[in-house]
């Protein structure tokens, strides 16, 4: 996926250019160097989030001629909070650890708890802001300090010797800063705790601070529900201040944002933008905001808190797309889950059994391993000893689920294939609790697995299952569970059962011991590839005009911008009303309400049990018709007619070949 990717993005790029997309990174003034490189398009971290190893929080991020770096606070103790480290990538896939880039020693005054480190370049210097100590009240040594280097990765020492803004002003900590350099030269920096938020003006030697035409330093610039982690940038004229809200060891720590047209404000809450996420990661916040220099591709750089993790400092850093709306308002961010495994590592799964996992070359391989285990094998039910298992699992919790990736089994003898809504198993042990399906020399097998023991649901017969690399693609919406095999427009099984509600996804293999006295085979039992999971929730843009999105005003079905309250352009796919191997769509704002049409034309309505409406309410979930790639909608009541936008407005129709774009949505 990211190969192909590489080779669009630069006539993405350039495409970009000709609308009038300037570079305009976030924070600007910090470029330094001109960038060279193709620039990095990607709908999320698609190698992985997190995105590195170790616990890291408070990223900011910088793009310094061809390489984006992210400098982040190392999520440790206060105590052992004593030095920075540093990332960097041209591709925002593989990315270089620079270790101690800012060490306590370098900081007279500092003695622990450095935070929040804000990178920004000017007149050939590399400055980082930092702040350090957590100082609670005026009397004590610390709050916001600046170091500088002569080059990205440092070492970075003090600047001036003692900290920049050392007291609390309008009730703010000097805590979380962030400096924006306007496109008129004039560096800004916003920071604050405490409920707090300030803006000070710096100097053009970036060591100290300005006056404002009033005569103030500090002013105070708190939007609704600031706690901390202030971010600043700049999009088409339009300054967006960015903070976080709640908690950072809770649930609730979310990030909001506001926009104006001028960088010291007012800042009036528009909305949130980031929130946890109970499928997917808790805790997300302090962010930063990164744009791809030369496009209008932009990405929110962020903390998070796994799952299954509690230690208040176990937070992983992450990045998400960010996209804009047509009035440049920001709309929410889906904190995807998805790994090609481009960036040769297998950051955030956790492995179980006797198998050895390798990330390389793009793939996540598993072959045997010794001593040999003892499970009971998919394609029966009766207990089997092998000489591997292997089941490697993310942090995850979908309940209904769509969930794709790429599985090859090399290994006839045995069996492989995905892993959910599956309870992790203890350690060193890969027998679990929850689905599985399956390829295996025979084809394809749907099971459910308690521990040990695994008992089959539904199989189904698979040419060429095993050696060749085959798409499998899960559906799991309450007790509907189906499988899907490279065609995934038609699955191959379909059944139901309702014995597991929610849990964890992964992959897994297994194959069968040898015969007493002969020795096991190393060669790989299975790879997996392009891992994608989502929750059952869709926005639909429509192909032919980039930004509209379905949705419903005042029960009529829509195709235009207007995405406010956004829930209206939000549909839960669930199994089809008149047929549960077609799909109907559920309004998430109004629950109990679906997509359905009557007469030609297209509502959202109340569900009935009439047959009639239970039928005009279903729809054939094909292939696009214009893109194969994409997804279109055939009427189940009228087939042939497939949903469509005319005029803004949703019918059924027939559509002509030079039609079919209007009747081809991209799935979000």
């Amino acid at each position: 996926m990211v190969r192909i990717i590489r080779k669009l993005s630069v006539a993405l790029a350039s495409a970009a250019l000709l609308l009038g997309f300037a570079p305009s990174p976030a924070g600007a003034g910090q470029q330094g160097p001109v960038r060279t490189a193709a620039p990095p398009v990607h709908g999320t971290s698609e190698a992985g989030n997190p995105l590195v190893e170790g616990w890291y929080a408070d990223p900011d991020v910088a793009v310094y001629g061809d390489r984006f770096w992210i400098y982040p606070t190392t999520s440790r103790s206060y105590g052992e909070q004593t030095f920075m480290d540093a990332f960097s990538s041209t591709d925002m896939v593989h990315w270089t650890k620079h270790p101690k880039v800012l060490d306590i020693a370098d900081v007279p005054w500092a003695k622990y708890a450095l935070w929040a480190p804000a990178p920004v370049y000017r007149d050939g210097q590399y400055y980082l802001y930092f702040a350090a100590n957590d100082i609670q009240s005026d009397s004590e040594v610390g709050g916001i300090g600046v170091a500088v280097s002569d080059r990205p990765e440092g070492p970075y020492k003090d600047a001036i010797g003692a900290p920049l803004i050392d007291r609390f002003h309008n009730g703010a900590q000097p805590i979380d800063q962030d400096v924006f350099i306007d496109d008129d030269g004039q560096a800004y920096m916003y920071y604050g705790g405490w409920g707090h938020a300030n803006v000070v003006e710096l100097n053009p030697d970036m060591t100290s601070l300005g006056t404002f035409p009033d005569g103030t330093v500090h002013k105070e610039i708190t939007p609704e529900n600031y706690t901390e982690g202030s971010f600043m940038f700049k999009r088409g004229g339009t300054y967006y201040m960015m903070w976080s809200e709640g908690g950072w060891t809770g649930p609730d720590y979310s990030v909001s944002y506001a926009m104006s047209d001028s960088p010291t404000g007012p800042f009036e809450k528009i909305d949130r933008v980031l929130a946890q996420d109970p499928a997917v990661a808790r805790g997300s916040g302090h962010n930063s905001v990164v744009n791809v220099p030369g496009t209008d591709v932009w990405y929110i750089v962020y903390h998070r808190r796994p799952l299954s993790e509690t230690d208040g400092n176990h937070r992983a850093l992450a990045y998400d797309r960010m996209y804009f709306n047509e009035d440049g308002t920001i709309r929410p961010v889906t904190m995807k889950v998805q790994d090609n495994f481009e960036d040769g590592n297998a950051v955030g799964w956790r492995t179980y059994g006797g198998g050895d996992w390798t990330a390389a070359h793009g793939t996540y391989s598993v072959a045997p391993a010794a001593p040999a285990t003892s499970v009971t094998s998919a394609a029966s039910a009766t207990s089997v000893t092998s000489a591997s298992g292997g089941l490697a699992l993310q942090d995850t919790d979908f309940s209904d689920l769509l969930y794709e990736a790429d599985v090859t089994l090399r290994d006839g003898r045995g069996e492989a294939g995905l892993a959910f809504r599956a309870t992790p198993p203890e350690a060193g042990e890969e027998g679990f609790h929850g689905y599985y399906a399956a390829l295996t020399a025979k084809g394809l097998v749907l099971g459910k697995a308690a521990g040990g023991e695994r008992t089959p649901l539904a199989t189904a017969r698979l040419t060429g299952a095993s050696g060749g690399t085959h798409r499998v693609r899960i559906e799991a919406i309450g007790s509907s569970l189906k499988v899907y095999v490279d065609d995934l427009a038609n699955p191959r099984i379909s059944t139901t059962d309702s014995t597991y509600t929610s849990g964890s996804n992964g992959v897994h293999a297994t194959r069968p011991s040898p015969k007493p006295g002969s020795a096991a085979a190393r060669k790989p039992l299975a790879s997996f590839d392009d891992v994608a999971i989502r929750s059952d929730v869709f926005s639909f843009e429509a192909a032919d005009a980039p930004n509209r999105f379905i949705r419903h005003a005042w029960s009529r079905g829509r195709v235009d911008p207007d995405v406010t309250p956004y829930a209206d352009m939000q549909w839960k796919v669930v199994p089809g009303l008149a047929d549960p191997s077609a799909v109907s769509l559920e309004s998430v704002n109004f629950p109990g309400h679906f997509l359905r049409q009557r007469d030609g034309e297209v509502w959202s309505e109340a569900r009935t049990d009439d047959a009639g409406f239970l039928g005009d309410a279903t729809w054939r979930r094909v292939p696009g018709l214009s893109d194969r790639s994409l997804t279109s909608f055939e009427s189940f009541s009228s087939p042939g007619r497939y949903l469509r936008h005319r005029d803004a407005l949703l019918y059924a129709e027939h559509v002509a070949p030079g039609e079919r774009p209007g009747a081809t949505f991209r799935e979000w």
